[in-house]
């Protein structure tokens, strides 16, 4: 029997699909049984209408979908060759929360649907794993449909049932740009409430949890007593149950390079982006995120992620640096907080960070691994030249690298350890012998030495990834995210909106495959996109009329950011101009000091050249006269001087 690998996709909790992804190649290197399984999306999978925090009412009916496909190959898997008591998990991005939602659910039964996990860029730790208030979107949607929202919990689901599914997908739901709109929810039954008295947070009271979600600027507190607004997704990780079940399974995680890369714009990623976008960026998701003292966190993030060391700023520079900071916010330290947690009650931890990215790929921009261009060395493209919508070159290094990629997955999936191979599997080793990966042992993570695995064509093993910036987001901001004492306003904790650019929510189709690249609109997102739109109405008369003319492309709808009718009113500068607004005095002054500097020298040379000149005349007079003076001697005439 072979050892059975389930694939849960990630890119979003809207869309997608599992079947996408072509593992024959992996199911052939590895010698597994590869399985990939679609699940309910959107408010057909996580709606959740319910306002009582102590009700118990199921709505996290993706998850539920999970672990019936888990129970299904139990049952059936044996019939294809697999051995349903070696099963491994795996996820990528929001498909692996899901896997860590069922590594810590009580619906799930220990030890009996499966029994390892892998964990790509995505953990039930990240602030985007949860829906927070989802009443507040289920809201909206009965708003839009027509059903009274006055009305119980389950009349409510039962109007909603009996509307057209056509007329519950064109709701247009506003949501911040950095929330979960339909998305796994604490429902007390797949992930269960830490409301209850016995799950209290070390002496931190349930209704005092750190990571609580703020509203929007304008929007009261929700009172104490409502769900969502007292749940973090830190409690999922901090409860010495969850930790428990959580080291119930071997675990390997890692993340890749550039994590947030698709939260970005063509036009961010191609000039860079202003102190300013940059500022709006972090305020929208400070807000979005945390509670309490949200001016002094937002300063923070901005000054740890800001090179002080270069006088001015470049906009290619600012860009690099938010894109750091949202990665390591959002996956990075999520990650290797499950990790510390995970190998604190178990040794079977394993950490890597994939900084390779395709030479001949989807992004021109050498960023480092963009989210999700992991999956193709996984499943095995550049072995068969591309397969589905990865790349289509790659290079013999890149052939390596996949095969030694696979080569750790499908050991894990087997013993629970990367590095063992079985020895009569001749073939195996040959291919090991092929790579460059054959004298790296991937030494199991634990909190002291925090040891990873560098993924690249040259692999090394390397310790204390990104430590200083981890310790800033694990450390600094959650001291910093306290309510502080009875005495503090509530006034206090709120963001001002004291910047020119106010936000308001629309829906816009993608960016044309022009602007992203030729197989930008035939690639799924590897993510639930953010695209944040600044000044959307100055954008280049020649991208608008590429984006009308693609406009026909079927590209699912996205949730973005663009500015207020107020903002787009007045103040419309060119793109270009307020990209470059902020060199120009600095490029003026730098002109008039070297014409400055220029006119001196002149000035001064040409002094020098006078009294040169001047001299050699004068030197040049006294010559002639001495002579003059001595012709007159030799011919007997008169002496020039007579004492």
């Amino acid at each position: 029997k072979y050892p059975v690998l389930v694939y849960v996709h990630g890119e979003s909790y809207q869309w997608s699909a599992g079947n996408v992804f072509d593992a024959t190649v992996l199911a052939s290197y590895g010698s597994l049984v590869v399985v990939t399984i679609n699940y309910r999306l959107g408010l057909l999978g996580f709606l959740n209408a319910n306002t009582d925090p102590y009700l118990r009412s199921p709505s996290n009916y993706g998850l539920m979908d999970q672990i019936a496909a888990l129970h299904w190959l139990q049952e059936n898997i044996v019939f294809f060759g697999g051995d349903p008591s070696n099963v491994t998990l795996m996820g990528q991005g929001t498909g692996a929360a899901c896997v860590h939602f069922l590594m810590t659910s009580s619906a799930v039964p220990e030890g009996v649907l499966f029994h390892r996990a892998i964990m790509m860029s995505g953990s039930a730790n990240a602030p985007w794993s949860l829906a927070r208030q989802p009443w507040r979107y289920a809201r909206q949607l009965a708003r839009h449909a027509n059903c009274s929202w006055d009305q119980s919990h389950a009349h409510l689901l039962k109007c909603l049932r009996e509307r057209p599914l056509e007329l519950l997908m064109s709701a247009q739901i506003e949501a911040s740009p950095f929330a979960t709109t339909f998305g796994p929810s604490v429902d007390g039954v797949v992930i269960d409430t830490p409301l209850e008295r016995q799950t209290s947070l070390a002496g931190i009271r349930a209704n005092e949890v750190l990571c609580c979600i703020g509203q929007q600027g304008g929007s009261k507190w929700a009172g104490r007593g409502e769900r969502g607004q007292l749940i973090g997704h830190e409690w999922i990780s901090s409860r010495k149950s969850l930790v428990t079940k959580l080291s119930r399974y071997d675990l390997l995680l890692g993340v890749v390079k550039a994590e947030a890369f698709l939260a970005f714009t063509g036009e961010d990623v191609q000039y860079g982006i202003e102190p300013d976008r940059r500022t709006n960026i972090l305020r929208t998701f400070v807000k979005s995120t945390y509670r309490y003292h949200l001016s002094e966190i937002l300063a923070t993030i901005v000054n740890e992620y800001t090179d002080w060391e270069r006088p001015v700023q470049h906009p290619i520079n600012i860009r690099d640096e938010t894109l750091e900071a949202l990665s390591d916010a959002q996956y990075v330290a999520p990650i290797v907080h499950t990790a510390d947690l995970h190998s604190s009650t178990r040794r079977n931890s394993f950490l890597y960070v994939f900084d390779y990215q395709t030479r001949f790929g989807d992004y021109q921009q050498r960023q480092g691994c963009v989210h999700g261009e992991e999956l193709a060395y996984v499943f095995g493209a550049p072995l068969v030249g591309g397969m589905s919508h990865f790349a289509r070159n790659y290079t013999k290094a890149e052939i390596l690298l996949s095969e030694a990629t696979m080569t750790y997955w499908s050991n894990f999936a087997r013993t629970g350890n990367p590095n063992e191979l079985q020895e009569s599997d001749v073939s195996h080793v040959l291919r090991q012998e092929r790579s460059r990966f054959k004298n790296v042992e991937w030494t199991p993570y634990e909190v002291v030495h925090k040891k990873y695995l560098n993924l690249d064509t040259k692999p090394k093993l390397k310790n204390h990834y990104r430590a200083h910036r981890l310790s800033f987001w694990l450390n600094l901001v959650p001291d910093l995210h306290k309510p502080g004492g009875d005495d503090v306003p509530p006034s206090h904790h709120q963001l001002h909106d004291d910047l020119k650019n106010q936000f308001s929510l629309k829906t816009f189709s993608s960016l044309s495959s022009s602007t992203l690249g030729h197989k930008a609109f035939l690639k799924p997102r590897y993510f639930t996109f953010f695209n944040i739109f600044y000044r959307l109405a100055s954008v280049p008369k020649g991208l608008q009329s590429q984006q009308r003319h693609n406009s026909s492309l079927a590209q699912p709808p996205l949730v973005v950011v663009a500015p207020s009718s107020s903002d787009r009113s007045g103040n419309n500068h060119d793109l270009q101009e307020d990209g470059f607004t902020a060199y120009s005095t600095a490029l003026s002054a730098t002109i008039a000091i070297g014409c400055s500097l220029l006119l001196l020298n002149a000035l001064v040379f040409a002094g020098v050249y006078y009294r040169r000149d001047k001299r050699h005349g004068q030197l040049h007079s006294q010559d002639g006269s001495q002579t003059t003076s001595k012709k007159r001697t030799e011919n007997g005439g008169p002496m020039a001087n007579i004492c």
